[in-house]
């Protein structure tokens, strides 16, 4: 009896493999345009862990909240993929000690709910591991299955983003399978109490923005909240939506289809003009190093 992948996306098995694709050499190849409608599911993920949850819940390093300074942390998480991914040795070095430093502030006080540190090598590979998940979901829900070489190859090449943080390579997976079992094992540990479900809340369905950008913040949360909720919501694995409390039907099913055709049929344009936009994350990163400006 075949074992079930619990790391790949519920919906790709209904996804039929694309004569388009594009070989896939690296991590870097496999974003796409889907890639900004599952992010915030693969936040939900990261947070699902409740040492995660807790230290930002908790974090007094407000420059880094997403509710407090939103534009500030897209840039910042971009800038540490992008490194991650397509950076030199230099590049992951700078970031790895700059991301150490910030982390060094997060940790749990006597009254928090669990013990934790950000700088947690553990932890650390649960946050990565979650984001590899993100690059490869974005890449099948738009063009099927990766082949077991390149799964294989991905494994080795996505290395960097557990070690750009505090990930030690002999804690990496060696192989999808050990990926798997990695994954499978950490699920049964996974909960997400209320006040990081609150939090998680309000950045899916934007109403954060009510608070921190009034009556335009309102207009967001009104127009693209529910929408915005919804793809969070199908980028979700069944155990991480029952976390949260949400639903899903047949219908969001079948509409989740029609929306992923279109996503595919966008993609040679959205997904080119998103993998160039990780490369400026680097650009970015190595100019502000030059002129001396804050990059975390």
């Amino acid at each position: 009896m075949a074992t079930v992948d619990h790391y790949q996306h519920a919906h790709v098995a209904d996804v039929r493999a694309s004569r388009h694709r594009r070989r896939i050499r690296r991590t870097g190849d496999l974003v796409t345009g889907l890639g900004p409608t599952i992010a915030g599911a693969n936040v939900i993920m990261q947070l699902a862990n409740p040492r995660v949850g807790y230290g930002v819940v908790e974090s007094r390093v407000d420059s880094g909240s997403a509710v407090k300074h939103p534009i500030k942390r897209s840039r910042t998480t971009g800038t540490f993929l992008a490194v991650a991914l397509l950076g030199d040795d230099d590049d992951r070095r700078y970031v790895h000690d700059e991301l150490k430093r910030v982390h060094d502030l997060v940790y749990s006080t006597a009254e928090s709910p669990v013990r934790y540190s950000a700088n947690d090598s553990r932890l650390q590979l649960w946050v990565a591991i979650c984001l590899l998940k993100y690059f490869i979901d974005q890449y099948e829900l738009l063009y099927g299955r990766l082949t077991v070489a390149e799964k294989e190859r991905i494994i080795t090449d996505a290395r960097w983003l557990g070690t750009t943080l505090n990930v030690r390579p002999d804690q990496w997976p060696s192989s999808y399978r050990q990926l798997q079992e990695y994954w499978d094992d950490q699920l049964g540990d996974m909960t997400i109490d209320p006040p990081v479900r609150d939090l998680l809340q309000q950045l899916s369905d934007l109403s954060f923005l009510r608070h921190r950008f009034g009556t335009a913040g309102t207009v967001a949360h009104k127009v693209l909240g529910r929408p915005m909720n919804y793809l969070i919501n199908a980028g979700l694995p069944p155990e991480f939506r029952d976390m949260m409390q949400w639903r899903w039907g047949p219908g969001d099913e079948r509409l989740y289809a029609r929306t992923l055709r279109v996503a595919r049929a966008l993609d040679p344009a959205t997904g080119r003009l998103m993998r160039g936009m990780l490369f400026t994350y680097v650009l970015d990163m190595r100019l502000r190093r030059r002129l001396g400006l804050k990059v975390f």
